[in-house]
């Protein structure tokens, strides 16, 4: 017999220690690949894509792994893994709980984040730009001062600065400057609303006299 197994007190110390790890490591989750199922703003709804056989992981509701200041435009399907945090995350993500204490585990799937990952078979389609896009479009705006924008979506693309709008769009590009307004669409040039390529003039006289406003 071993001179261990006849310690009897120390090796039962010994296992339970590392029963009590394993059941540690088990309540505080862990990083596993999984796909979203559900999304309702900031939060998403995801499975499990492992083989947890005999057992049944259940979908569970988590918040994004991204800032406040970038929001991705997360879909069903979007492929990532699970993050476990230390503690709840709840007063942080708005999912609600009290400020978390150290050294409380968390319940087991209860402290989890979306991270989403890339695929080889989603490459970019150019390798050296900042690529932002979305089903419909990017929204790029100011948080404060003058209002500024721009929205590019399936209709077109908006840049407005305060009163200053431009719009491109299937018909044409059309602008506004307080008061003033242009556009050029396939049916000629228009400023304030007059064709400048079938405008007349007012007042037209014979030699070095200057003519009246377009009408």
């Amino acid at each position: 017999m071993a001179d261990h197994a006849k310690l009897w007190l120390q090796s039962n110390l010994n296992q339970l220690a590392i029963n009590r790890a394993t059941e540690v490591m088990a309540q505080r989750g862990a990083s596993l690949p999984c796909h979203v199922t559900a999304v309702s703003g900031s939060i998403v709804t995801v499975a499990f894509d492992v083989d947890s056989a005999p057992w049944t992981l259940p979908e569970i509701t988590i918040p994004k792994a991204e800032s406040p200041w970038y929001r991705q435009p997360t879909q069903i399907g979007d492929t990532g893994i699970t993050i476990a945090a230390d503690v709840y995350h709840g007063i942080i993500s708005g999912m609600g709980g009290e400020l978390p204490k150290i050294g409380v585990v968390p319940g087991n799937f209860s402290a989890l984040i979306f991270l989403p990952v890339s695929n080889k078979n989603t490459p970019p389609s150019d390798q050296d730009a900042a690529i932002v896009s979305g089903p419909n479009g990017a929204v790029l705006e100011t948080t404060v001062g003058t209002v500024s924008s721009v929205v590019t979506n399936q209709t077109g693309t908006t840049i407005t600065f305060g009163g200053v709008t431009l719009v491109v769009n299937a018909t044409g590009i059309t602008g506004t400057i307080g008061t003033q307004h242009f556009s050029l669409t396939n049916a000629g040039f228009f400023i304030n609303g007059l064709n400048f390529g079938t405008h007349h003039h007012t007042g037209v006289t014979i030699g070095s006299g200057n003519t009246g406003g377009p009408v």
